[in-house]
């Protein structure tokens, strides 16, 4: 499509999650007579340039729930939508060249001069216009490149439409606000007020409920479901402070309430919390899907998630929140209960059948907030309960709170991968207890069977491999080998190197005993054993020796008691199970004269006669575990 600026005016799509950086934009392109429509869905960027209707598009580098340089190479290829201009904008220059290689038309950086989108645009349809570049035969001379331009500035001031019938209040607060830096406009009443909404799009509209021809909560409703300002935040400064006009306010999609006579800090406190949001740069906090069926409703949640950092995909109904769920991966859901194509209970009911969803936790938004209500949302699956109307900061709260205990477990099970489970019941009780944890010392004497193992010749391998292969080659020989202890009821104690140390104890009497030792010998023939299936198709191959040993040890904190500590077990009988596995031959197991008494009955051995250990006086016997009766 190829229309003439100059003469009708391009019509634009802006795609972007930045209301924010969107009407900064559509007050831009308006000015040159471009007729602008935006949204953040990737969906309905592509039903707009395949109708037809739209010229350029300038789009995010991120969109809600899709990269919006993936988005453009998926447009640049599709038959329907090749044909409309791309025009890509980022804060980060270095998205420029995947840009392109995508098929954008054009690159903006942002922030931007306030004329560079609208030069932006005209050059993509100067280019779409133009006629076929010249042949060699007749390439003109290259001309040298032009200076570059000055640094982008930002977008200017912050525009705030102060709506009241009071000229007191224009003058009182308008003074205030101005001071501040804002850039004020003012209406007497609703009517006015929306009209200069919908006219100026500002950035905040600070609004009175009690005034003539349409009062505050009209204006603000039909601020809320007009397109075109939907978006824009809306302070409610009334002198009415009752709760129940607090919540009206609050329902028809005001961001903010305060009661007149307003203290000129907080009200610019408000202001700057409400506009501002994340500071420019930072990296974006978690995600949270959005699914509610109310236009109002839907906005004012997003724009207070925002504000906090939060990046927000917004849904219109169940079906849709799910397939962003799924394609997103999101930290946190809000959901309305009713709703049209899927309700709030069926969509949390669809995410809990999803092994990689069903942990994420669901807020539930609802009007009928009855104990009925609640335990069906519970059998559901649903975390939090919310009643309609309420106060945007409520919301926050709730997933802040969410969010942080979901982050804490998904600590502790990360936590559960490096740390023995010895180690983990010794912090939980450090824990529990009312004192201060670095004076809670636990120490006690077990008896346990020591298993050591290692990987022979794993010095040499080191310096012959490069390092990510190395380091591949052993995780997957952990992977391999680790479960070997778990099936057994062994605990790993920790890994040193290629070593694993591994404890095998159960009921302290004689049976006891008995099975743990004979639960560490099967755990070393079926690594050993195993090794011959994990080594197919390897070079190097990987070979190792298992050493075993029973008897008394000291189980407890081992460390510095004010800053690191590790939860392991000491004492003679561990050294002699390190010192079997040095003198183990390849591929077989060796146990001691200890070990050996708890599994004569259950264990074909080969004596190996006594054996010189380090540390110890007199030679011990030592027996090569040949099979298991």
């Amino acid at each position: 499509m190829s229309l003439d600026p100059a003469e009708t005016g391009p019509a634009v799509l802006v795609a972007s999650g930045s209301p924010l950086f969107s009407r900064a934009l559509t007050r831009s392109l308006n000015a040159h007579g471009c007729a602008v429509t935006t949204t953040e869905h990737p969906p309905d960027v592509r039903d707009q340039l395949a109708s037809g209707s739209v010229a350029v598009c300038l789009m995010q580098d991120s969109l809600s729930g899709k990269s919006g340089v993936e988005l453009c190479g998926e447009l640049s290829r599709d038959e329907a939508t090749h044909a409309v201009p791309i025009i890509m904008f980022s804060r980060d220059a270095a998205v420029e060249a995947t840009a392109r290689d995508q098929g954008a038309a054009g690159f903006l950086l942002t922030p931007c001069r306030r004329d560079e989108a609208y030069e932006a645009v005209t050059a993509c349809l100067s280019a779409s216009a133009a006629p076929p570049p010249p042949t060699e035969a007749t390439q003109p001379t290259p001309q040298p490149a032009p200076a570059a331009p000055e640094a982008a500035a930002t977008v200017g001031p912050t525009r705030i439409l102060l709506v009241d019938d009071s000229r007191v209040v224009h003058t009182h607060v308008g003074q205030i606000l101005e001071t501040a830096g804002h850039e004020v406009s003012h209406a007497m009443d609703g009517v006015e007020g929306l009209q200069r909404a919908t006219d100026d799009l500002p950035d905040l509209i600070i609004s009175d409920i009690e005034m003539p021809n349409m009062d505050g909560f009209e204006m603000c409703r039909r601020v809320k479901e007009d397109a075109r300002t939907q978006r824009i935040p809306i302070v409610v400064l009334s002198s009415r402070g009752a709760s129940v006009d607090m919540d009206r306010g609050f329902d028809v999609g005001a961001n903010d309430y305060l009661t007149k006579p307003v203290d000129d800090n907080e009200l610019l406190s408000r202001i700057e919390h409400i506009i501002g949001g994340a500071p420019d740069g930072a990296e974006k906090r978690e995600r949270i899907v959005v699914a509610e069926d109310s236009l109002v409703q839907r906005n004012l949640i997003v724009q207070g998630l925002q504000q906090q950092g939060f990046e927000v995909i917004a849904a219109r109904n169940g079906k849709e929140g799910l397939d962003f769920a799924v394609s997103s991966l999101p930290d946190l859901i809000i959901t309305d209960c009713d709703m049209p194509i899927m309700d709030g209970r069926a969509f949390t009911r669809e995410l809990r059948r999803r092994e990689y969803l069903n942990e994420v936790p669901v807020v539930m938004l609802t009007a009928a907030d009855s104990e009925l209500d609640r335990t069906k949302g519970m059998h559901a699956g649903v975390n939090a309960f919310l009643s309609k109307p309420f106060v945007p900061d409520k919301i926050i709260v709730i997933a802040e709170k969410l969010i942080a205990e979901r982050r804490l477990t998904r600590e502790g099970q990360a936590m559960q991968r490096y740390l023995s489970d010895s180690a983990i019941a010794a912090a939980e009780a450090a824990a529990e207890t009312i004192q201060d944890v670095r004076d809670v010392m636990h120490a006690e004497r077990r008896f346990v069977t020591i298993y050591f193992t290692d990987i022979v010749g794993f010095t040499p391998m080191t310096e012959s491999m490069e390092a990510d292969a190395l380091v591949d080659l052993l995780n997957q020989y952990f992977d391999a080998m680790t479960p070997l202890f778990q099936n057994n009821h062994g605990v790993i104690d920790k890994f040193v190197g290629d070593c694993i140390m591994g404890l095998f104890h159960g009921e302290d009497d004689d049976h006891g005993r008995e099975e743990s030792a004979y639960r560490a010998v099967k755990t070393g023939l079926e690594m050993t054993r195993g090794l011959e299936e994990f080594n197919v198709g390897r070079d190097p191959k990987i070979n190792v020796r298992v050493g075993i040993n029973s008897g008394d040890v000291i189980m407890g904190d081992i460390g510095a008691q004010l800053l690191r500590r590790d939860y392991t077990v000491i004492g003679d009988h561990v050294n002699i199970a390190a010192r079997l596995e040095s003198a183990a031959e390849h591929g077989t197991v060796l146990i001691s004269e200890s070990t050996y008494e708890l599994v004569r009955d259950s264990a074909v051995v080969t004596q190996l006669g006594p054996i010189e250990v380090k540390g110890k006086s007199e030679p011990i016997s030592v027996y090569r575990v040949d099979d298991l009766k």
